[in-house]
């Protein structure tokens, strides 16, 4: 997994249909925000190279969930592009 800013700068690239077929399952959407909330709601491109691929997530998979969550404004990205963060209930208390 090279990193979840050059995926979701591709993504951003892309039209939405391409994926349709492809979307992500609700378990890997489960994993992918269980990954990051126990990470205390942060990951630095560093840490998701490490940590997702141990919860079953390969990149282009990543990449879709992190533009999903923030498209619907769960999550942004850090002004560098380097650090995802989670706006979920979960990481607001």
């Amino acid at each position: 997994m090279k990193c979840i800013t050059k995926t979701l700068a591709l993504l951003a690239l892309s039209a939405a249909p391409a994926f349709a077929e492809d979307e992500p399952t609700d378990a890997q959407y489960d994993a992918f925000v269980t990954a990051i909330t126990a990470n205390d709601c942060e990951m630095t491109e560093a840490e998701a190279e490490m940590l997702l691929p141990s919860v079953g997530l390969d990149q282009d998979t990543s990449g879709m969930i992190a533009a999903e969550l923030i498209d619907e404004d769960l999550a942004e990205l850090s002004e560098d592009g380097e650090t995802f963060y989670l706006l979920t209930e979960e990481c607001d208390e």
